[in-house]
Formats: structure tokens, C-alpha cells, sequence
């Protein structure tokens, strides 16, 4: 599933989708190291995290200017919440070290709810927030892929 308004579709953001999903089917994704690995310069880097969902609203949304965000569920299940319209409002200036800016909750957004083996690619500039328990807190493993151009 790649959802993403037309409006800001660039079809050049997703070349390294084909490139992400071989990672995922050739890679041992329970071994791979906490933090960021596997990078290849500003092109592609793995960042695998481990947490306990927790209600969704305690988190805020962001965006990602330089990359982006592929998110595959290795064990667990959370909620991630995913705005396609990129007319937002900022909330704390840019980082461009870690390519993340904090914004508004959007007026409107879809859930997305992702199990072990689900994947979703967030567009750049797509408000999105993610850690979200769905019936009750649940310990993830989680490989975020990171895109760039």
C-alpha cells in the first residue's frame, strides 16, 4: 500500500523502495543491531528500535524533509498515525542533523495499524506519529528504513 496525496506524489522520492524491500526479505531483521546500521551515505539507512506502545496522544506529529520513512513491524503490533496533506504547521524549528520537525496535529489523519510482517512508507513532508498502542501496550521490534534520494 503506498498512500500519498497527488498533490505532493514525486515519483523520483520512491526509487529506493524496491532497494528497501530486498533489505527486508534478505536480511536477518532480529539480529540487526539497536540504533542506526546498514547506512549507505544520505541514500538509505536502517534505524531498528525496541519499546512498549504507548496511548498515541502522548506523542507528537513530525516530518521528514531529506528521507523517506519505511516502517516494518519484526514483533508486535502498533498504531501509527499518517496525515497525506503536507500543509503543516511547524511546532519546533527543523533539525537537519536528524531530519525531523515536530508540527500540529493535522485536522485530519488516517490510523494505520500495523502487525509483525506489516510495512507502511511515509512520504517526506507527511505528518506522521508513531509508538501507538492498539488494545494495550505491546513490546515492539521495529525496523525503520530510511530513504533518501
Amino acid at each position: 500500500m503506498l498512500f500519498v496525496n497527488l498533490d505532493s506524489f514525486d515519483a523520483q522520492d520512491y526509487e529506493r523502495i524496491q532497494e528497501a524491500v530486498s533489505f527486508l526479505k534478505s536480511t536477518d531483521l532480529t539480529a540487526t543491531p539497536l540504533g542506526r546500521s546498514h547506512q549507505d551515505g544520505e541514500r538509505f539507512y536502517v534505524q531498528t528500535l525496541e519499546y512498549d506502545t504507548e496511548p498515541i496522544e502522548d506523542f507528537e506529529f513530525e516530518i521528514h524533509n531529506k528521507r523517506l520513512d519505511l516502517h516494518y513491524i519484526v514483533e508486535g503490533e502498533e498504531r501509527i498515525d499518517v496525515a497525506p496533506d503536507t500543509n503543516y504547521v511547524g511546532i519546533s524549528d527543523y533539525n537537519d542533523e536528524r531530519d525531523i520537525q515536530y508540527v500540529q496535529r493535522p485536522t485530519a489523519f488516517n490510523q494505520i495499524h500495523l502487525h509483525k510482517g506489516d510495512f507502511v512508507l511515509i512520504g517526506m513532508h507527511e505528518p506522521h506519529r508513531t509508538n501507538g498502542l492498539i488494545d494495550q501496550p505491546t513490546h515492539v521490534r521495529k525496523i525503520v528504513l530510511k530513504l533518501g534520494k
